[in-house]
């Protein structure tokens, strides 16, 4: 017996719980208030359609990574305001044995309208974007090939659908690169000698090809390794910041704009090297907005805290021109252990220490220090009672998850500038994944 599509499942017990709390089950049986409601008829047979398939020796094989990782997902691919279904199988005994199916609804009636096939072993990801800006969107679709193989491919989809494209990559991301309002598809891969370059695919005439491309400083194993970022240069010059990982620890970062009449261009290259200046020891933390101000920073290593690791550190962010000059915005200490960090006032900045301690059973804590002095500590409180805990004596709390509280105290009658709302506002959490890319 095949299982229910999960959404529809969903789609039951949400409306069974709306129909519980508007009251309208007011005079209904106990066996009646837990009834599931009818599904739309469309629903019903798009699941006889999909079990059809399934027992003609396919299985589910969704995608496993990116955004859209459902088995059935529901989207409008021509802008009609009814969505398609994309249902995605495998049937491993096939020559191409991936397969995406996709139904429309006709007279409100799924119905398979199409199937893309690619041999392979998995779907890495699937996206779907307006690509020429007719108001119909296109499939991306990232396919493993094989181990050591991975292929992006972008179909426009009616009766028949047209592969538009199809190139190797390590890694690829969907943005407006030359801000025309219409996004583009950009690969990063090896060329024939081996070196990276990023390559930007979008409509030039009725073909979509190569319309910019762009060598990297880094190698694809260096950027696995790494990391690609998408945000604002400046208020008005879009970038991609590439970064790659060497098997020695360093990190190298390539800043991509887009230049009228040139195309992508690495502002961060060295024009002595022709490779990229923006150079430090890998702290594995990506470029990101760091203070708020709408524009990427890319951090560099600073002052070490802990026994000479970096679990304990300061960071210092930087910001680039379209020129490929940089400028400080920022500090802030970072706790990888505890996982969190803190911006620091910027008069704090060549004054400061910190200090890791035990305070407690199930509780550490970090001082701060300005000019040697104790200005305040911040505690990572688990266990049980951490509620108590985490308010005792002056502590504010700063921040709650599933089994950890932050709290931070005040140990300084003037706070050298820094009082509670200020300190509640300068604390973060770090975010393991700070990435637009789109795989």
């Amino acid at each position: 017996m095949k299982r229910p599509l999960r959404w529809i499942l969903t789609l039951c017990g949400a409306m069974s719980v709306a129909l519980v709390l508007s009251g309208c089950l007011f005079d209904s049986s106990v066996e009646e208030l837990y009834t599931l409601p009818r599904l739309p008829t469309e629903y019903t047979e798009l699941e006889g359609q999909i079990n059809t398939i399934l027992s003609g020796g396919m299985e589910y094989a969704a995608p496993t990574g990116g955004r859209n990782i459902q088995s059935v997902q529901m989207v409008d691919l021509d802008g009609d305001d009814s969505e398609e279904a994309i249902a995605f199988f495998r049937k491993p005994s096939d020559e191409k044995p991936l397969k995406i199916y996709i139904f429309h609804a006709n007279d409100g009636v799924y119905q398979p309208m199409c199937v893309i096939e690619s041999s392979g072993s998995a779907i890495n990801s699937i996206y779907y974007r307006d690509l020429n800006g007719d108001g119909r969107q296109e499939v991306v679709v990232g396919w493993k090939i094989s181990a050591d193989v991975q292929a992006v491919a972008v179909y426009s989809i009616a009766q028949q659908p047209e592969q538009l494209m199809q190139s190797t990559y390590s890694r690829y991301t969907l943005l407006d690169v030359d801000q025309d309002n219409i996004q583009e598809l950009v690969t990063f891969r090896s060329d024939s000698e081996g070196n990276g370059m990023a390559e930007c695919y979008g409509w030039t005439g009725d073909a979509f090809s190569v319309k910019y491309k762009c060598s990297l400083s880094m190698t694809m194993a260096g950027l696995t390794a790494g990391s690609v970022v998408s945000g604002y240069l400046a208020a008005d010059t879009r970038a991609l910041f590439v970064t790659g990982v060497s098997d020695v620890g360093e990190a190298t970062t390539d800043i991509l704009v887009y230049k009228a009449g040139t195309g992508l261009v690495n502002v961060a290259l060295d024009s002595r090297t022709g490779l990229s200046k923006v150079v430090c020891p890998d702290m594995a933390l990506k470029p990101q907005d760091i203070n708020g101000d709408g524009l990427i920073e890319i951090p560099w290593p600073g002052a070490i805290f802990k026994n000479g690791d970096d679990a304990s550190r300061l960071v210092i962010w930087r910001q680039y021109d379209a020129a490929g000059a940089s400028r400080e915005v920022e500090t802030t200490y970072h706790n990888k252990t505890s996982g969190w960090y803190f911006a620091l006032p910027d008069e704090w900045k060549d004054r400061f220490g910190a200090i890791s301690s035990e305070s407690g059973a199930s509780e550490s804590a970090v001082t701060f220090y300005v000019d040697g002095n104790p200005v305040m500590a911040i505690y990572s409180i688990t266990g049980e009672n951490r509620e108590n805990r985490a308010a005792r004596g002056n502590r504010v709390i700063l921040k709650r998850q599933t089994a950890t509280i932050y709290a931070g105290e005040m140990l300084s009658v003037d706070g050298y500038g820094m009082g509670s709302a200020n300190m509640k506002q300068s604390f973060h959490l770090i975010i393991n994944e700070w990435s637009t890319v789109e795989n």
